[in-house]
């Protein structure tokens, strides 16, 4: 592999997410890297890899900090990142201000509603978290359909202005929401 960041987030997430598991019994780490594969470019491939290290995994902010990635990079993972009793709008539009961290949320959602996900859900559940899609789409600007859909109107939703952090980041993994 060419870009060493990707190989260190690789790596980190295989770590992070060692021995855990989502919601369907299946490892994290999968989730990760479906959502790595379903993005282009490098940074946004490491993004997809540690978004979910700070809430799913045993990764602190500091750790993720010390490991070398570029503020781009860390800044898209901060904007994705839950925060204690922050609401799923005020979520949102942190993402929305940061284009890569909006790219992967797509591809984040996309994974996370795939009909072979979440039918292996209990229906309660099912009902909850595909009812949290669909609001996370429409803060998006979008809609479930047309991101699991792959529809052409997401690449002009993610052509915006590329902001490399975002303002009241993470500075410890106090604040994040563990889920």
């Amino acid at each position: 592999m060419e870009n060493p960041a990707l190989s260190r987030a690789i790596l980190i997430a295989a770590r992070t997410f060692d021995g855990e598991t989502d919601r369907q019994g299946d490892p994290y780490v999968a989730h990760a890297i479906r959502v790595m594969l379903d993005v282009e470019g490098d940074d946004a491939k490491i993004v997809a890899l540690l978004h979910d290290t700070l809430e799913w995994g045993s990764l602190t902010w500091n750790e993720l900090r010390d490991a070398g990635f570029s503020s781009r990079v860390l800044g898209a993972i901060d904007a994705m990142t839950d925060r204690e009793g922050e609401t799923l709008s005020e979520q949102i539009s942190r993402i929305r201000s940061n284009p890569l961290a909006l790219r992967v949320k797509i591809a984040d959602i996309r994974d996370n509603s795939q009909k072979w996900r979440t039918s292996r859900m209990d229906p309660e559940t099912r009902d909850q978290m595909m009812s949290k899609y669909r609001d996370t789409a429409e803060l998006l600007g979008t809609t479930l359909h047309a991101i699991r859909k792959r529809s052409p109107e997401l690449d002009s939703l993610v052509r915006r202005r590329d902001v490399s952090t975002v303002p009241g980041g993470i500075e410890d993994s106090s604040a994040v929401r563990k889920q």
